[in-house]
Formats: structure tokens, sequence, C-alpha cells
């Protein structure tokens, strides 16, 4: 099972959706689209904001479908059609003052294909804008993962173990270079590090390609947006670990889909009460915070009418300030308990 999460610039959820764990990630876009549109968003432009794993003619079709947008990640890698000499040709950046970013844009027309009236595909060009940025942070972090990769590679190849998973992944810079014997027999496998391939991913550390239909947008509006996808797993991070959403202990759909609601809707409190501890704070605290301060907001009974509530901290205040309670008392009756909880209960305006 996989879940496909909406959420808006604000990081709250807007809706989300359960596939089964064996589809592509990439279908998974439009039937959430689509179920976005069946609830009220208040008729706003939408601006889908998503990896490079949904960057499909697909899906960018359906994200401009009716006036919306998109703002995708582009691969640098697989980039076609002089894409990727351009993210790497060092012409036409802009440094920043450290020189630690560097970013340049331009406009193009982006190739996709879809389904033509009779059935088939056809390539239609739509305009976008292409913003390239190389990040120092993000330079240093592609060296440290590849030389982890670097070494497994190196390693496989001395122990001769390159069967299996460890061809695939640990040996990901193993290549095979057969040696051909002149008596016919079988060629043996002399497995070596792929210097060459090495050097083709080390040349594009760092950089990275937005591609995006908002042509109007600045660079710098374009990569924050980009940049608030991190929001989406670290909302993914809380599902799996502050609330609990895996692993999942039901097995059949009904209680299995019973299971997400629970958890979609804890997370959506647990955005709301962050955003208005934010708005009054000036400061958004973390999921786990929360958390916490909530599990040590219990009384202890010190007599038959009479109970303890010692646990206070900023947090705690700014959690009943954002809804309008007063716990600032440490002993309290079950009649001034009673009057917290009926205060609680009603309607917000």
């Amino acid at each position: 099972m996989q879940m496909g999460l909406l959420l808006d610039a604000d990081g709250l959820p807007l809706d989300y959706g359960l596939f089964p764990g064996n589809v592509n990630d990439m279908s998974t876009m439009l039937p959430m689209m689509s179920k976005a549109r069946l609830r009220d968003l208040g008729g706003e432009r939408v601006v889908v904001v998503a990896d490079k794993g949904l960057n499909t003619s697909a899906n960018i079709a359906a994200a401009t479908l009716g006036g919306n947008g998109f703002v995708f990640s582009q691969s640098v890698r697989k980039a076609r059609g002089g894409l990727k000499e351009w993210v790497l040709d060092p012409e036409g950046y802009a440094a920043s003052p450290s020189g630690d970013f560097r970013v340049k844009s331009r406009v193009a027309d982006k190739p996709v294909y879809v389904e033509g009236p009779g059935g088939g595909r056809r390539r239609v060009l739509v305009p976008v804008r292409e913003v390239a940025f190389w990040s120092r942070d993000y330079f240093e972090r592609s060296r440290a993962e590849r030389a982890k990769v670097v070494e497994k590679s190196r390693a496989a190849i001395e122990r001769g173990d390159m069967s299996g998973v460890v061809s695939r992944s640990a040996a990901r810079y193993a290549r095979d270079r057969p040696v051909v014997r002149a008596t016919g027999e079988a060629a043996d496998h002399n497995w070596v590090l792929d210097e060459a391939r090495i050097a083709r991913d080390e040349a594009m550390d760092g950089y990275c390609c937005i591609v995006t239909s908002e042509q109007e947008w600045t660079e710098r509006e374009v990569i924050e947006a980009y940049r608030g996808l991190s929001r989406i797993g670290e909302s993914f991070r809380v599902l799996k670990s502050t609330l609990d959403a895996r692993p999942v202990y039901v097995w059949t759909e009904p209680h299995i889909r019973a299971h997400f609601l629970v958890c979609y809707v804890a997370l959506l409190v647990m955005r709301l009460m962050q955003l208005d501890v934010e708005r009054s704070t000036g400061s958004r605290p973390s999921a786990g915070a929360v958390a916490e301060a909530l599990r040590n907001m219990t009384g202890h009974h010190l007599d038959s009418n009479v109970w303890l509530f010692d646990y206070r901290t900023d947090l705690t205040d700014a959690l009943c300030e954002a809804v309008g309670v007063d716990l600032s008392r440490r002993v309290m009756t079950k009649a001034q308990m009673n009057a917290v909880m009926s205060a609680v209960k009603k309607p917000r305006s």
C-alpha cells in the first residue's frame, strides 16, 4: 500500500489517496488531481509542485488543463535536446556573493506527447521556463554519497561477488570486461571499476534543473516553490514515526483505509496546531515537540475533587493560546476542568 498526499503552500494537507504498493508513482498524480478537482478548492488556479518522478507528458498535460500550472524537477542525467549541455555550461550563471550558489534560467519549449483524436500519440510543445542551479551543499552531499557507492563497488570487485543484489546496487560502478579465450571456451568475467561512469556522474554533482509553466515567476520563486517539496517528505516522516502510520497491524481493506484515514486526520490536526503556534510566536515547532507536549499535559489526582497539572512550557502555553483555553493553573477542580472542556468544544470563529 502507498499513499499520495496533497499539501497547500502552508504545508496543510488538502487530500490523500491510497494505491496498491506495486503501482508506479508517475501514474498516481492524475487520480489525485481528479479527486482534488471534485473538492471545493475555492476555484483558484493550482500550481502542482512535484519531483522528477512525476515529470511525464500525461502529468504535464493534466497540470496545464484548465489554466493550471506545474513546477517539476527535471533529471539532468537523462535530459535531451541540449538541456544537459546547457545546465552544465558555466556560461550565464549568476553566483551568490559567497560562491556557494549559482543560478540561470531560460524560456524554452518542452515537447510532450499526448493522445490524439484517433488514439495515436502526437507531439505538443509546451512553453516553459527552465531554471538551472548549482548548490555547494548539494554538491558535497552528492560527492559523499558517491564515495560510499564507489567503495562498495571496489569491495565487491575484490570479493568477486557480482551476483544478485550486489551487481544491481552495491556494484553500480563495477564494469564487466570479458576476457575472451583463444581456445573458444566461455569468456572469463574481469570486473573493473568504471572510471568513465564515475567521471560522468561527478560532472553533474551539485546541479539541479526545474521546469515550470510559470514563466513570469522569478528564479527565486521557482526554486522556493520546489524546495517546498521538503514538506511532503517531512509529512510522511511524521505519519510513519510520530503518528505510527507504519507498520499497519490490520489486513482487510476497510480496516486499512480506516487506519490511514485516522492518520490523515491526525496529521491535519497536527499541522493546524503547528501553524497556529507559528502565527503567534513566529516559530513553527516540530511535530515531535507538539506530540511530546500534549503527551505530558496530564493531570495527577490529588484528592476527590482536586487535580495537579505540573507540566508547563512555552510550547504548551502557545498551544493553549492558539485554541483559546487557559491551562496555566497548576491545581484545578473538576468544575474548573469542565469549564475548560466546554470552552474547547465551542466552535472557533
